[in-house]
């Protein structure tokens, strides 16, 4: 087999054209690092300093040599590849010519020595064809940034050699538009200055030419304060006498600069949504592009960047600028996670999870599950507004500082973080020139006949000045140019009444802002002014019917409030946010602040906030019965983006020892955030337990809810306990479905083996549901009811069960009760039906999907792929796992992880890949999990496989990690389903 590395773009590998997945970042950096110095020794400190720098892990060696025997397994089949241990170090064997770094440098050497122009360019562009972007962009430590930088110059020196011998094979026209790139991407690189002026002026554009050389000139004394150098006064020269016979463009090399990481990324105008959750960018990103080159070196020199700076300075907007701009850095994506809406630092691990998609781990705190997700992840994460949960996020990020190499943190706090290896870049106000520019941009945006002429350029210039440069003070002004000129409004702030002071003492940037947005606030009407204070009670984002509910005056109708919600965003005082089906809307964390101390200072904020916490337990109430009908999307849509005001409305109860509303918030909230958000809030029941009296009649279904969290965890004696709590008591009708204490009690029971008594509980609880005539009730025992014959191996006397179940939900028409019968049903039929129960089961999956329902959803995709490997297509089942990894590894649900390698050992056995189904199998072993295997089983596949094989194998399964074990999963079925596809 012919075998190919590519480290001229992201890694590749490739076997007789077929890719091949190298496996861990850790494990890419590893063969990179050989493959660098292919066919020569590399000492194994050596590699372990490229790999992981001054961090190396615990037994560095070890892992080390287990990366290296991956690698060869993965090479089987390629005659002509060798890695070894020699007694210089580690040595990895193939001809140079099949890696492109050492092809794109023996054509460079070609070109370099070819005595005629023609030839040695179309060696050259041979050769810079080989590039597909930065080398290795995935991998990121110090060694590989260094190499990387290194390759680029490297990179930026053939193309300069390749324009000089085109240039005099005649291609002047054909490089016009490269060159002009160049020269923008290099503004002060003389040697591409004078290629372009050669090429503009050999193609009769000579006027172009000498414009060309003022530009540069201009730039070099701007910024460097030198005039040009010799061989580019030359050029000049040259093409003013007509003179164009010179033998280069420019001899002189290339002036030292820094590196520019972001030449090769253009700024995205909306985010890669497979593997980001960044805002699109919407208006032009302006004047702060050197701090946009600071930050991206200084993440890829520190895993912490803190930008720092006063509200309003722009912080998160220039980190999501650079996020973007890195976007191809990461393989696993840029995430940003926003902190404003939390009310104190508890909710900050949470904020983390859901931002990322994460639900938390059994048997993990949400901190712990976190890190675990991030342990193995080459990502990029903002942190965004840190300050007012400070310690909070500090002590989270110092955890993926230390814990998880490969993630990158982008922080925006008003203050540092004080974090070990942390990187803090004050952002400063934009300068005069910048500034003008943000405020014509913006003001154009509010009035489209806006021109920065001669009258207009002192004023603007003004306003600016007073602003102190701060871009959200500037962007508030450029709003009020809707209704004045930029001379009007220059006056108004030059004459001071509309310029409020700061307390004494306050920073004059912050008494700038703090003038913008008084001077803002006053130009409101009183009742736009009442509203526009109430609004900073929300936390987040808001839609019309919180704003009317919680903020609008007794008498005045929702008509009302539409009408001065109206006038805030036409002032810029409240941004739009685009969402579907409902518009929401949100106010900016500055504002907010301010808005809140109006509050304070009129003695509202308190009853404000109790008022905030009845409206979203109402919300919730609604929702909670939504659920349980035709509408649970709606609902779901409805009332899932309110999320943050939930939390804010459960803090407020618990702070004032409302126990009633406390206990009907999260006695609410199972069915919309338990199954679709995490655990967080069984966290809040249980808190609320502690409030309520036991007679409470809601106290039963708290316990549940709290019950239920330590369930998911994997926590069954705490469930337990809080189960017993509850005395016996059975919630009431309406109760939402994983809310029941004895089912609770039952679904251990289930777990650890005791069948009979979880089968018990349901008959009993099946006719009990039929007494009170309570169909979503009825649906989920009945449900549980076949699952339990099903576990039994006597999945015909759990037919009957499903059945009725499906006919019963299909009465309810409730999406997740369908996609509970359906899955029931499916589950009973497998065997003796696998195409009808392949049919329920993906419909069971689709239903559940389309409620965001997570939990039901991987139980379908699970089902359905077990289902396909036995009964239908290997290969098509191979695909189907993996999506269902990666579906549990984002949930966090080891035990529903466990389950689903069972099934991939069983589909790997009938695939043939002995090998992989014995290491799956020794990592279920050693993780206290059930394998599918079976003693006779494993003398089979011992024998099959050969006493050597099979226990190196066995060896290397039994030290896989479970994330491990998922990765190696995972790269099997690929394996498989690539090569049966």
């Amino acid at each position: 087999m012919t075998v190919e590395f590519r480290l001229l773009g992201d890694l590749e590998a490739r076997l007789d054209g077929r890719r091949i997945d190298m496996g861990h970042a850790r494990q890419r950096c590893v063969l990179v690092a050989l493959l660098v110095d292919v066919n020569r020794p590399v000492p194994a400190d050596h590699l372990i300093d490229r790999v992981w720098a001054d961090r190396p892990p615990y037994r560095a060696r070890n892992a080390l040599s287990a990366y290296l025997s991956r690698l060869r397994h993965l090479m089987v089949g390629a005659d002509d590849v060798r890695i070894a241990r020699e007694p210089g170090g580690y040595v990895l064997s193939v001809d140079p010519l099949a890696v492109d770094l050492h092809l794109f440098r023996h054509l460079v050497a070609q070109a370099r020595a070819a005595d005629r122009p023609g030839p040695a360019a179309a060696l050259f562009d041979e050769a810079l064809e080989l590039w597909r972007g930065e080398a290795f962009t995935s991998l990121d430590t110090p060694w590989f940034s260094d190499l990387r930088m290194s390759l680029e110059a490297e990179r930026l020196a053939v193309t300069l050699d390749r324009n000089d011998v085109a240039l005099l094979a005649g291609r002047h026209s054909e490089l016009l538009g490269e060159l002009s790139a160049a020269v923008r991407s290099h503004p002060l690189d003389e040697r591409f200055a004078g290629q372009l002026m050669l090429a503009q002026y050999r193609s009769g554009r000579q006027a172009d030419a000498l414009v060309t050389y003022q530009q540069v000139r201009h730039r070099l004394l701007d910024e460097l304060g030198a005039d040009p150098s010799a061989p580019l006064r030359q050029v000049h020269q040259q093409i003013l006498s007509g003179d164009d016979g010179a033998a280069r463009s420019v001899d002189a090399p290339p002036p030292a600069r820094e590196p520019g990481p972001d030449a090769s990324e253009p700024a995205r105008l909306g985010p890669d949504r497979a593997r980001s959750n960044l805002p699109r960018r919407v208006t032009t990103f302006v004047g702060r592009d050197q701090e946009a080159l600071q930050a991206a070196a200084a993440l890829r020199d520190g895993p912490l960047v803190t930008l720092t700076g006063v509200g309003g300075v722009g912080k998160s907007r220039l980190a999501v600028e650079v996020a973007a701009r890195r976007h191809a850095r990461f393989p696993d994506g840029v995430w940003l996670c926003e902190l404003a809406p939390l009310v104190d630092g508890g909710a900050v691990s949470h904020a983390v999870a859901a931002a990322l998609g994460v639900k938390q781990q059994h048997g993990l705190t949400i901190e712990q599950t976190v890190i675990e997700y991030l342990r193995v992840r080459h990502l990029l994460l903002i942190v965004d507004n840190c300050e007012h949960v400070l310690d909070a996020a500090a002590k989270l990020l110092d955890q993926v500082v230390h814990q998880c190499p490969d993630v990158a943190l982008l922080a925006t706090s008003r203050e540092p973080l004080g974090v070990e290896g942390e990187r803090v870049l004050p952002v400063p106000p934009l300068p005069a020139e910048a500034a003008t520019v943000l405020f014509a941009d913006r003001a154009r945006a509010n009035r489209p006949d806006f021109r920065l002429d001669r009258e207009a350029v002192g004023a603007v210039a003004e306003i600016c000045r007073r602003l102190d440069g701060l871009p959200l003070a500037i962007e508030i002004a450029a709003a009020r140019m809707r209704a004045m000129n930029a001379a009007e409004l220059a006056g108004r702030l030059d004459g001071g009444r509309l310029v409020a002071r700061g307390p004494r003492g306050t920073p004059p940037r912050h008494q700038s802002l703090a003038a913008a947005i008084d001077w803002s606030y006053r130009l409101l009407s009183e009742p736009e002014k009442a509203l526009f204070a109430r609004l900073s009670v929300f936390a987040g984002g808001f839609d019309l019917d919180g704003v009317h509910g919680v903020c609008a005056e007794p008498g005045t109708t929702g008509d009302d409030t539409l009408d001065l919600l109206t006038g805030l965003v036409d002032k810029s005082m409240v941004a739009p946010v685009n969402s579907a089906p409902r518009s929401r809307y949100r106010v900016l964390e500055t504002l907010r602040a301010y808005g809140r101390e109006r509050l304070r200072e009129a003695g509202l904020e308190a009853g404000l906030s109790r008022r905030h916490a009845r409206y979203f337990t109402q919300l919730a109430e609604q929702a909670a019965r939504a659920m349980h009908g035709a509408d649970e999307r709606e609902w779901v849509e409805r009332a899932l983006p309110d999320y943050d005001n939930l939390r804010a409305a459960f803090e407020r109860a618990a702070a004032d020892r409302d126990a009633d509303l406390a206990l009907r918030l999260v006695t609410s909230l199972p069915e919309l955030a338990h199954l679709r958000v995490g655990y967080e809030s069984a966290d809040w029941a249980e808190r609320a337990l502690d409030l309520a009296d036991p007679d409470h009649p809601l106290f039963a279904a708290a316990v549940g809810s709290a019950a239920r969290g330590a369930w998911n965890r994997g926590e069954f004696a705490r469930a337990r306990s809080l189960a017993a709590t509850a005395g016996g008591r059975i919630p009431g009708r309406g109760t939402g479905r994983v809310a029941y204490p004895g089912d609770v009690l039952a679904d251990v029971a289930l777990y650890e083996g005791d069948v009979d008594a979880a089968l018990r509980h349901y008959d009993a609880e099946v006719l009990r549901a039929r007494r009170d005539d309570d169909p979503i009730r009825l649906v989920w025992t009945l449900y549980y009811v076949a699952v339990c014959h099903a576990v039994r191996r006597a999945s015909q006397r759990g037919l009957p069960a499903a059945q009725e179940s499906l006919e019963v939900a299909e009465k309810t028409a409730n999406p997740t009760a369908l996609s509970m019968a359906s899955y029931a049903l499916g589950l009973v039929l497998k065997k003796t039906d696998p195409d009808r129960a392949l049919a329920l089961f993906d419909e069971a999956g689709e239903l559940a999907a389309s409620v965001r329902n997570f939990w039901w959803h991987g139980t379908a995709l699970m089902e359905a792929a077990a289902t396909r490997a036995v009964h239908a297509d290997p290969a098509g089942a191979a695909r189907a796992f993996i999506e269902v990894l990666d579906h549990w590894d984002r949930v966090g649900d080891w035990s529903q992880q466990g389950i689903n390698l069972r099934y991939v050992v069983r589909l790997l056995v009938r695939l043939g890949a002995d090998d992989d189904a014995v290491v799956l199998h020794h990592a279920l072993v050693a993780a206290g999990r059930p394998s599918p295997l079976d003693a006779a089983r494993l003398d089979v596949l011992a024998r099959g496989l050969g006493e050597q094989r099979f226990a190196a194998a066995a060896l290397y399964g039994a030290g896989l990690s479970g994330a491990a074990a998922v990765r190696q999963a995972r790269a099997s079925l690929r394996r498989h389903a690539v090569g049966r596809a």
